[in-house]
């Protein structure tokens, strides 16, 4: 069988051509999937980097609010307005209202669903958003399937001031 093969490979007829060609179809299809793959975590990322930068937003004008009030002498664990702080979060990721479940992003390439934030409290504050990206899977111009991504952010602000 192994000569045959052999044989077969090395001929001067069409035979030859026959496993090079299947090679080449298996890589060609091997790229493909391995293109897709890059492609899509790539926007995983983005999108991560997306969600993080609104985060750090939120974040940042709370600590400019909790450092003002400091300078008037309010108490800042007393200040912070954690249920407050979730509202403006949803608001900043696109869920203005409690009846928006999904939010489907500008450039077309994924949806997010509804997150679920938590305050963090310590020596400072911060939000951490669990949530669910739906990629979908297109290939040659056809969606085929979606692919859920559950992604978890957090920022958080350490407060260097103890009163």
């Amino acid at each position: 069988m192994q000569k045959r093969t052999m044989k077969n490979t090395f001929s001067n007829k069409g035979e030859s051509y026959i496993p090079v060609c299947v090679l080449v179809l298996f890589l060609s299809a091997l790229v493909s999937v391995l293109i897709l793959y890059i492609g899509t975590m790539a926007q995983v990322q983005a999108q991560k980097r997306d969600v993080k930068t609104k985060l750090d937003s939120v974040i940042s004008e709370y600590a400019t609010e909790m450092f003002d009030a400091i300078k008037q002498g309010a108490p800042s664990e007393q200040y912070i307005d954690y249920g407050g702080l979730v509202r403006k979060t949803y608001a900043k990721l696109g869920f203005s209202s409690d009846t928006v479940t999904e939010y489907d992003y500008p450039n077309g390439n994924c949806v997010m669903k509804r997150p679920q934030i938590t305050p963090l409290k310590g020596d400072g504050f911060g939000i951490t958003v669990r949530y669910t990206v739906v990629f979908p899977i297109k290939w040659n111009g056809n969606a085929y399937k979606s692919l859920e991504v559950p992604i978890t952010v957090s920022s958080y602000y350490l407060s260097l001031i103890h009163i």
